[in-house]
C-alpha cells in the first residue's frame, strides 16, 4: 500500500446526536460485506473526483438497507466539506 495522504474518521454512538473523531474503527461482517463496503468506499472516492460531490451514504446505495441490523457509512469529500 502506498502511503496515505491526511484523513480522519468520526462516529456517532447509537442514539447519540454528535460526532466524535475516533482513534481507530473496528469493522465485524463477513467478508462479502466487508467487501461491499470498500467497493462502495471506491465507488463514492470516484463520485466525489469526477462530479465534486461532497458526501455519500451507504445507505442511499444498498437494497433494502436496514437501520436496525446495518450501520450507515458516509464518504465525505475532503476537498469540499472541512472538519
Amino acid at each position: 500500500m502506498s502511503k496515505l495522504n491526511h484523513f480522519s474518521v468520526y462516529g456517532v454512538e447509537e442514539g447519540g446526536l454528535n460526532g466524535v473523531r475516533l482513534e481507530s474503527v473496528s469493522i465485524v461482517g463477513d467478508p462479502e460485506t466487508i467487501r461491499e463496503i470498500g467497493a462502495f468506499l471506491i465507488k463514492a472516492a470516484e463520485e466525489m473526483a469526477e462530479n465534486g460531490l461532497e458526501h455519500l451514504h451507504l445507505q442511499d446505495v444498498v437494497e433494502g438497507f436496514d437501520y436496525e441490523k446495518n450501520v450507515d457509512f458516509i464518504a465525505l469529500n475532503g476537498f469540499v466539506v472541512d472538519f
